[in-house]
C-alpha cells in the first residue's frame, strides 16, 4: 500500500456550525473540510450533510472487529492510497442515521464518503480506485482519474474474432458547489461559471484570453465566492 506523507501523524479539527453554513477554512491554509460520514446522495453531499455517520466504537471494539472479518467498511483510519485517491475492497458500509439507527448499505449505493474531511466520490468505473478525491479549490473543485472503457475493436492474438477488451480515458471533472452539479471540466464549462460574475467576466475579456488566464480568474472567483449549504 502506499501512504501520503505525513499520515503518521493526525490534526483533530473542531468544526463550527452556523446555522446553513456547516464548513470551516482553516487560516493558515486553502482546504476545505466537510462533514465526516457516508454521502448516498449528489443531494446531501452537495448540502454537507451526510445520510450516515460513522460509528464510534470505543466502548465495542468486539463488534467493530465482527463488521470488518465480515469486510464490512466501519470507517478509514489510515486509507489505501493510490495516486491521491482511495481503495475500498469491501462491498458494504456501515453507519448510524440521526436518529442512531444502524444500515448496511451496498458500496454502490454510496454517492461520497468523507476521509479526514477531505471527501472523496465513489465512482467504480475508475481504473485504479474507486474513491476519488475532490481536490477542494473552493465552490469550483476538481476531480481527476482514469476512467474504464470499453473497446469493442481490440483483437486477441492468434483468434479470428474481434474480443471486447477494456481500455481507459482520463477523465477531469467539474465539482459546482453553486450550481450543485458536476459537468466535464472543459473551457466552455469554466468560461459559463465565470458568467456568474459579470464583474470578473469583463476584466477576463480585457484580457488574452487563454486557458491559463480563464484558471487565473476560476481562482479569483473561488476567492469571490463562499459556500453556502442549505
Amino acid at each position: 500500500m502506499r501512504f501520503l506523507k505525513g499520515l503518521t501523524f493526525l490534526v483533530f479539527l473542531i468544526i463550527s456550525i452556523d446555522g446553513n453554513s456547516q464548513w470551516v477554512k482553516e487560516d493558515d491554509t486553502s482546504r476545505i473540510w466537510l462533514n465526516a460520514g457516508i454521502y448516498l446522495s449528489d443531494s446531501s453531499f452537495f448540502n454537507n450533510t451526510p445520510d450516515l455517520f460513522w460509528a464510534d466504537f470505543s466502548d465495542n471494539w468486539r463488534k467493530k472487529d465482527s463488521l470488518e472479518r465480515r469486510r464490512i467498511l466501519v470507517g478509514i483510519g489510515v486509507p489505501d492510497y493510490y495516486n491521491g485517491n482511495i481503495r475500498i475492497k469491501t462491498g458494504y458500509a456501515y453507519g448510524l442515521d440521526s436518529a442512531g439507527k444502524e444500515h448496511f448499505v451496498s458500496l454502490d449505493e454510496v454517492f461520497a464518503i468523507t476521509v479526514l474531511g477531505t471527501p472523496y466520490l465513489y465512482l467504480s468505473e475508475s481504473v485504479n480506485e474507486n474513491f476519488i478525491k475532490v481536490t477542494m479549490q473552493g465552490v469550483i473543485s476538481y476531480v481527476q482519474y482514469y476512467r474504464r472503457v470499453p473497446d469493442p475493436f481490440s483483437v486477441s492474438a492468434g483468434t479470428l474474432y474481434n474480443e471486447p477488451r477494456e481500455t481507459s480515458e482520463y477523465v477531469e471533472e467539474i465539482v459546482d458547489f453553486e450550481s450543485r452539479t458536476i459537468v466535464k471540466k472543459t473551457r466552455k464549462n469554466l468560461e459559463a461559471i465565470l458568467q456568474r460574475d459579470q464583474e470578473l467576466y469583463t476584466q477576463f475579456q480585457s484580457e488574452k484570453r487563454n486557458y491559463a488566464t480563464l484558471v487565473k480568474y476560476i481562482k479569483a472567483y473561488n476567492d469571490n465566492h463562499q459556500f453556502h449549504f442549505k
